[in-house]
């Protein structure tokens, strides 16, 4: 079966300083152009602040710009990413969830530093703020303070020592539930995506449950392609796209040039032909 002939020139997951990237929108779109990129999507974490300015980049430097968000969402108590793609600049059912999202992350942002309290470490709340910026405050800011202040090797020990899902458990539930939000998107003028599917802790049937679900609550998309992707996970992916119905989508889900795989337009190959990629209507 023929693969995806187009994967380098589609890229449809990324992120910019706005959210948790490492480069500004428009060095991001200078990335894509280099890379030969003809379709990209911004999709910061639960922030639309930087498309106005990756739409200018992206008009100039003639690259098709697709309005993109990546929204966090939970299911059965899950914490999950949706990638929204597509959607008109007056969505005001999208504005209206993104501002509650914002409104979350701070609120998580301070009992962030109080569970990194509980476990030994000082009160790094305002610091991690600082280091946010105008960015989205996430995990990732707390771990860079973390190794600027010496208390951790690298960002990777202080994911693995302190910052890890099973270490600060009590935030699983901050985010809307996919029936919270869902529905509602779905009678707006956007496109719907499952982000990465497989980086979640579920066995194959209760990924296969979530995904139905998604699917009869309105999402149209899976991302079957994330990054260095298993070729068996997106094999499986592609498969479980098919059974359901699902348009498929694709991403580097790039933050920064981290090794040689963390590059905008790179991704695990798709059997493209025997799917429904999303990107065919803006091609």
């Amino acid at each position: 079966m023929q693969e995806s002939l187009l994967h380098r020139r589609i890229d449809l997951h990324t992120h910019s300083t706005c959210s948790d990237g490492m480069l500004t929108p428009t060095e991001l779109l200078t990335k894509a152009k280099e890379q030969n990129v003809e379709v990209f999507s911004l999709t910061d974490h639960d922030t639309l602040t930087g498309l106005e300015e990756a739409q200018e980049a992206a008009d100039e430097l003639g690259i098709k710009l697709i309005p993109g968000v990546e929204l966090s969402v939970q299911w059965s108590g899950i914490p999950l990413h949706m990638v929204v793609l597509g959607f008109d600049k007056n969505n005001d059912v999208l504005a209206s969830i993104v501002a509650k999202n914002q409104q979350t992350r701070l609120e998580r942002a301070k009992r962030i530093a109080q569970l990194l309290v509980k476990q030994g470490l000082p009160d790094l709340y305002e610091k991690a703020v600082l280091e946010a910026g105008p960015s989205q405050i996430g995990r990732p800011h707390f771990a860079r303070v973390m190794v600027r202040e010496g208390l951790v090797k690298d960002d990777n020990k202080a994911f693995d020592q302190y910052l890890g899902n099973k270490r600060l458990g009590k935030l699983r539930d901050v985010w809307p539930t996919l029936e919270d939000v869902v529905p509602d998107l779905a009678k707006t003028s956007c496109d719907l995506v499952m982000a990465h599917p497989k980086r979640y802790p579920l066995t194959l049937t209760k990924l296969r449950r979530l995904m139905t679900h998604f699917s009869e609550l309105g999402g149209n998309a899976m991302e079957v392609s994330s990054g260095n992707e298993n070729p068996q996970s997106v094999r499986l992916l592609e498969t479980i796209s098919r059974d359901l119905g699902l348009s498929v989508s694709v991403g580097s889900d790039f933050h920064g040039p981290y090794g040689p795989w963390c590059q905008v337009g790179k991704f695990t190959s798709i059997q493209e032909a025997s799917l429904n990629p999303i990107w065919h209507k803006w091609l």
